[in-house]
């Protein structure tokens, strides 16, 4: 069930867009937590390790939608609860 929310949560990713420009431009997120997400993307960019090598096409990239989707839940988590109300996100 939890898999199956994640998919869903991915598909509405363009959803998660306008979220993720106030929560990190909101000042009723700590600032720890946009340094946390930040850092973790930014990581993640500057490293080219993969788990799986995105020359193989469509299987290269999942490791790259599974990152992108677990940094959106952990925003989504840290995030304060009149921004998750406000953007309609809510992860359980």
């Amino acid at each position: 069930m939890k898999f199956i929310k994640r998919i869903q949560f991915v598909f509405h990713f363009r959803k998660s867009l306008p979220f993720i420009k106030d929560f990190f431009t909101s000042s009723a997120v700590h600032p720890g937590k946009k340094l946390l997400t930040g850092g973790l993307i930014a990581a993640y960019a500057v490293i080219p390790a993969d788990i799986i090598p995105d020359y193989l096409f469509l299987v290269g990239i999942t490791d790259d939608i599974a990152f992108t989707t677990f940094m959106l839940q952990l925003a989504v988590k840290m995030a304060p609860p009149e921004l998750r109300e406000k953007h309609q996100l809510h992860i359980k």
